[in-house]
């Protein structure tokens, strides 16, 4: 498996084109911000979505608890789409969701989507603490060093005409957030206001491409030219 490695709190992490992260020596996996049953959740609204979104995102997760065969999986938060989400769900969708269960033990973080889930089978706790790292949905803007997701980072620039739109991580020297893992998630872009206080030049863009993690360093619009 293709991977970029990076060092973080003295701790060695390997970033996957997958969008997900693997800290080898604990053998953690790190996901977030799946956003089961979204399209369900827009289909009740009466929008229509096509309603695979759940399925296609579980099986992309499995596949990889497959190949790097984590003890833990964190999800960092915004699981499942809204409160009753896990009430629409499938059969077929929530056998295969529970099933991850028994391939690896998952901790859940609340999101703000999902903080209130009405489900009983769940336990949901605010952030997870190992070593002297916080895992959390959304970071908070102090020294420690947090994993987070929530703000499902993305590049939207132009290269040679052609617009580029890829999911990303922000590596930061306290601070790490994920793109988002959803099939409907969408994503943010870096430049927008959000990021301000965040992004900053010791930052660095680690974009998805290609099925490849590359550093754009800071500026998303610089220097694509070597990197594609």
């Amino acid at each position: 498996m293709k991977h970029y490695k990076i060092k973080f709190a003295s701790e060695t992490f390997e970033i996957l084109p997958s969008g997900t992260i693997f800290w080898p020596s604990e053998q953690i996996l790190i996901v977030s911000d799946l956003h089961l049953e979204k399209g369900s959740s827009f289909n009740h609204k009466g929008t229509f979505l096509p309603p695979y979104d759940s399925l296609d995102t579980i099986s992309r997760l499995e596949e990889i608890i497959k190949k790097t065969s984590p003890k833990k999986v964190l999800l960092l938060g915004d699981t499942i789409h809204d409160k009753n989400g896990l009430l629409r769900m499938s059969d077929e969708v929530k056998e295969n969701f529970f099933s991850l269960f028994k391939k690896s033990s998952l901790i859940f973080i609340s999101g703000n989507h999902d903080e209130e889930l009405l489900f009983n089978n769940l336990e949901l706790i605010p952030f997870y603490k190992l070593k002297n790292i916080f895992f959390i949905h959304q970071l908070s803007y102090d020294k420690n060093f947090q994993i987070c997701g929530h703000f499902h980072p993305m590049v939207d620039t132009k290269f040679k005409g052609i617009r580029i739109r890829a999911s990303c991580f922000v590596v930061s020297k306290n601070k790490i957030i994920l793109p988002s893992f959803g099939t409907f998630t969408g994503g943010l872009n870096i430049k927008n206001n959000a990021f301000k206080g965040i992004i900053d030049k010791g930052t660095s863009i680690l974009m998805i491409y290609n099925q490849k993690i590359i550093n754009i360093g800071y500026q998303p619009n610089k220097n694509l030219l070597k990197f594609l």
